[in-house]
């Protein structure tokens, strides 16, 4: 009797640890699926801050500013469901949420991309490079989830291929200004094709820009095939050398 007591209890224990574990396992599980949702919504926080930092230097749509500002407040409201007590989240929150509501009295506007200049530092280029690539990527996914409606996204998608292109046109071009100045024909000439190549390839309706950039081009050619034939001119007109006199008397005879 005392045996099967034993037994019991000793099956009961078990019972209650493996319960103990089964319950500790799936706490485990629900804290790494909260975390990884955690991180999931800072990251969308994190990135979406990023871009709307180069709101100064980039001529972003009123319509785009929003856009923005309610992804992050929607990665915001998500991450507040998973940790309500967090009072960083709720403070910042309540920015957003004011900074929809200035956007909310303003007018849609969306700035001239002649307003839009390329800077000479080459880490500010490299960095709105960057920006516009992540921004592309935002809007299709904000189209996908039905956040952006379609003529709204095809216009600021259409926005983000001209800001690459003209800062694409525009390093080209001052690439090939500063190869000319070293005196690097070659190198300037080459980077002046691909220029006026992606012009024709990719200036869509820009025209204004387009047009003034491939003058430019065409003006910085017309430069290169000048120095080309002044080099050419001035080789031919050269007094021959020593060598070449007596190379010239020393030839075989020719015979009468």
């Amino acid at each position: 009797m005392s045996f099967t007591l034993v037994m019991l209890l000793l099956g009961a224990l078990l019972l209650l640890v493996i319960g103990i574990n089964l319950i500790q396992q799936h706490k485990e599980q629900v804290e790494n699926v909260k975390r990884q949702e955690m991180a999931k919504q800072r990251a969308i926080i994190e990135e979406t801050e990023q871009i709307l930092s180069m709101a100064p230097v980039l001529p972003f749509s009123s319509a785009l500013l929003v856009t923005l500002n309610q992804r992050i407040l929607d990665a915001l409201d998500a991450a507040l469901v998973i940790d309500p007590k967090h009072t960083d989240l709720a403070r910042r929150k309540a920015d957003i949420q004011a900074q929809l509501t200035n956007l909310a009295k303003g007018a849609d506007h969306a700035p001239s991309l002649d307003t839009f200049s390329v800077p000479n530092n080459e880490k500010q280029v490299l960095a709105m490079v960057q920006t516009l690539k992540r921004l592309k990527a935002v809007i299709r996914n904000e189209h996908s989830k039905s956040r952006m409606n379609h003529d709204r996204y095809v216009e600021e998608n259409h926005r983000v291929d001209q800001l690459q292109v003209r800062i694409n046109a525009t390093v080209l071009f001052e690439r090939a200004r500063m190869a000319l100045q070293a005196n690097q024909v070659g190198s300037a000439k080459q980077l002046l094709s691909k220029l006026v190549a992606t012009l024709n390839s990719h200036g869509g309706t820009d025209h204004s820009f387009k047009d003034t950039m491939l003058e430019r081009a065409n003006e910085l050619l017309g430069e290169i095939d000048t120095r080309q034939k002044a080099n050419l001119h001035q080789v031919s007109n050269e007094p021959k050398s020593e060598k070449d006199d007596l190379d010239q008397l020393f030839q075989p005879k020719k015979k009468w």
